[in-house]
């Protein structure tokens, strides 16, 4: 049976509700990685905006969407990508338990040179990867630009606009069946008292609100590569909301709340 993706009341309103450019048709959208906790909030802020042509999600099954603009693309080694304009790749921890994304494709961090070349091929101009990190795992420098040559392969493939997101994950996963984990989620919860507030797990509805704050506004930016790292998400997700933080930080002022002796993100 196909699975389905279903939209709540709230979301279907706002999406019919906003209106359309009227000077330059809509850009078509295409979301990789649905299939998980912060990939279903990407995908579900896409929708609700409305100023997509489409809004395309890859998928490994049958999917049977049901929501108006959203149209599901199969997957496969050999099979072109159809032609799209920006595309938003999520990396995220795993699927939902209850089996509700088994039909979307969950890309692989390190299959990600050879997804972004078929992106680019099929036309897409503006990339955003969305990678959650454990801050303690990557060097400050490294979290405020290319972490690795996979990037900087990806960088080179000639993007107009490339943003990779950085917002940090939890160090446990949210399954938790025994009571060992339990108890060693428990124990590892207290030292979050230990971590700059800066730095701890974002709701995923606050990390797609940033990229796709980022999205609305870069088209009156200057192109180019950009690295959004921990803080830049955690400036952004207060409770001004992420639109006057991303102008300032798209048109290259680095005055942004920061904690003390931290690097300027971007």
């Amino acid at each position: 049976m196909a699975s389905s993706f279903a939209l709540d009341p709230t979301t279907a309103l706002q999406a019919a509700a906003r209106p359309r450019a009227p000077n330059a048709p809509p850009p078509r959208l295409l979301v990789a990685g649905a299939g998980g906790p912060l990939g279903r909030e990407v995908l579900k802020e896409a929708l609700a905006h409305g100023r997509y042509a489409s809004v395309g999600v890859l998928t490994r099954a049958p999917l049977q969407a049901g929501v108006r603009r959203l149209r599901a693309v199969p997957f496969g080694d050999g099979a072109d990508l159809p032609a799209n304009d920006i595309a938003v790749v999520v990396f995220d921890r795993g699927r939902d338990h209850y089996g509700r994304d088994e039909a979307y494709h969950l890309p692989e961090p390190q299959a990600l040179p050879a997804l972004a070349t078929r992106l680019r091929a099929s036309g897409v101009h503006t990339l955003v990867v969305v990678c959650p990190i454990a801050p303690a795992l990557l060097p400050q420098a490294l979290q405020h630009g290319l972490a690795n040559l996979d990037e900087q392969a990806v960088a080179a493939l000639g993007f107009e606009r490339l943003l990779f997101v950085r917002p940090t994950q939890d160090a446990v996963a949210v399954t938790l069946t025994t009571w060992p984990q339990r108890l060693a989620r428990w124990m590892l919860s207290q030292l979050r008292y230990m971590i700059p507030q800066q730095e701890r797990p974002l709701r995923a509805g606050a990390v797609a609100a940033f990229v796709f704050e980022v999205l609305r506004q870069w088209r009156d930016a200057a192109p180019g590569t950009r690295v959004a790292a921990a803080p830049l998400l955690w400036a952004a997700a207060q409770k001004e909301g992420p639109e006057p933080v991303v102008r300032v930080w798209l048109h290259g002022d680095a005055t942004l709340p920061l904690p003390p002796g931290e690097p300027a993100p971007g």
